[in-house]
């Protein structure tokens, strides 16, 4: 008996070796390595211091702009309330006469009373168009109209046209921020002051923090990543999520040099961002089905699996063929749609993100956390279908993090807490 349990050993670690080494070799031989065109310089800004519901069916449409529910059908268009056909009459008579800011109230009125009705989303889109020359807005909206009734002829043939003119503007925008990470490339090898990372690490730290819901100022998480006391006035949570995230930075920074991102990459960028404030629940996959909003993520049984293809997705040459901003937005997306983690998903989703940044040659975005509520509407207009506007608002974070890093030191040092991380347009509702 005995001799038959140690050869079954044996055999069972010589399988175990052959099994390892093959992974080795399919790893570091076959398996398609990651794309990185552009050194990555800007590690070094990472300073040293110290269901009933509608299951959402991903479709390929578009290269991984949308998401369609299988559920959508056509609007009932007896339904209109008399309300809302009364405001849209008022909304376009002002229109006529040329009062277009009370017109634009009631469109928005309007939609806000009626956000599924397709002819209101129409007719609010063809405004904007017309009157502020916001084909952006506008396509969204006709978007928005088709995931209600996806047979409107009307919205389809709008769509149509303002879908190839919005890919021409971000087109544009791409090509602004590829200039601007360019001229900051120069900037850094010519030499960039070492106070100045500094205060743009301690202001990355403070935004990434504060987005959700930290209230430590610069100087106050300075002082605690530099002397390891604590701030007086602050939760131990505050302290632990500061901490946390700058040992998950310096992880970020490691794996840049990785050829592939796996699961246990990202339950390791977990376990460190969430370690110190959640010690029991980080690193792992959560075991309860959670609930975020009108969003009902995946069940717990459902996780290994959908992480296993997310990093098939994420380590694929399709993924990697895209502009590196919106490959980001997307990743960042995909793993706050799977919502793998108890809590800290936002967290180690923005930490992928800038990963995936960093091995392209950017610098880590920074998304302000004045701008809470518009990282949050995205998220959730993509949760409803559309990833565009989301993938949008990161390549604008992206571009005004670059204005700021190519901004003028002596003012980052002495102003770094007041400076404008987003500046944009999108006051109108949608």
């Amino acid at each position: 008996m005995n001799v038959t349990v140690i050869v079954i050993s044996i055999l069972v670690s010589v399988i175990c070796v052959l099994l390892a080494i093959l992974q080795y070799y399919y790893i570091n031989y076959k398996k398609a390595t990651f794309s990185k065109p552009y050194e990555p310089l800007f590690t070094d800004l990472i300073v040293n211091d110290f269901r009933t519901y509608h299951m959402v069916h991903y479709y390929a449409n578009d290269e991984d702009n949308y998401i369609y529910k299988r559920s959508s059908k056509d609007y009932n268009k007896n339904k209109i309330d008399s309300e809302v056909e009364h405001c849209l009459k008022a909304a376009l008579a002002y229109k006529v006469s040329g009062k277009n800011d009370k017109a634009l109230r009631l469109f928005e009125h309007a939609a806000a009373m009626a956000p599924s009705n397709p002819d209101v989303l129409i007719q609010y889109g063809e405004y904007l168009e017309e009157m502020h020359k916001d084909v952006v807005g506008a396509d969204e909206l006709y978007f928005k109209a088709l995931t209600y009734s996806p047979n409107h002829q009307v919205a389809l043939s709008n769509h149509r046209r303002t879908a190839e003119l919005v890919d021409k503007i971000d087109y544009h925008m791409f090509k602004i921020i590829d200039e601007k990470r360019d001229m900051l490339k120069e900037q850094l090898r010519a030499g960039y002051d070492d106070e100045v990372k500094r205060k743009l690490y301690y202001l990355h730290i403070y935004h990434t923090v504060g987005i959700e819901g930290n209230t430590m100022t610069i100087p106050e998480l300075e002082y605690l990543l530099k002397t390891g006391m604590v701030v007086a006035g602050k939760t131990i949570q505050e302290h632990n999520e500061v901490l946390g995230l700058e040992i998950a930075l310096h992880y970020i920074k490691l794996l840049t040099g990785a050829n592939i991102i796996g699961v246990s990459e990202i339950l390791e960028i977990h376990r460190r961002v969430m370690g110190h404030v959640r010690p029991l629940q980080s690193g792992i996959f959560r075991e309860e089905q959670v609930f975020v909003g009108g969003h009902v993520p995946p069940s717990p049984e459902e996780l290994p699996h959908l992480m296993e293809m997310y990093v098939e997705w994420l380590n694929s040459d399709e993924a990697q063929s895209m502009h590196p901003v919106r490959y980001a937005a997307l990743a960042h997306y995909k793993l706050v749609d799977i919502h793998p983690f108890t809590d800290g998903n936002g967290r180690t989703s923005r930490l992928i993100m800038n990963l995936i940044l960093l091995r392209s040659g950017y610098p880590p975005v920074i998304i302000s956390k004045g701008d809470r509520k518009k990282y949050y509407k995205y998220l959730k207009l993509a949760n409803k279908g559309d990833l565009r506007p989301f993938v949008r608002f990161i390549a604008y974070s992206t571009d005004e993090t670059l204005n700021t890093y190519l901004g003028s030191s002596q003012f980052l040092i002495h102003h770094v807490e007041s400076i404008p991380i987003i500046q944009m347009n999108q006051n109108r509702n949608v």
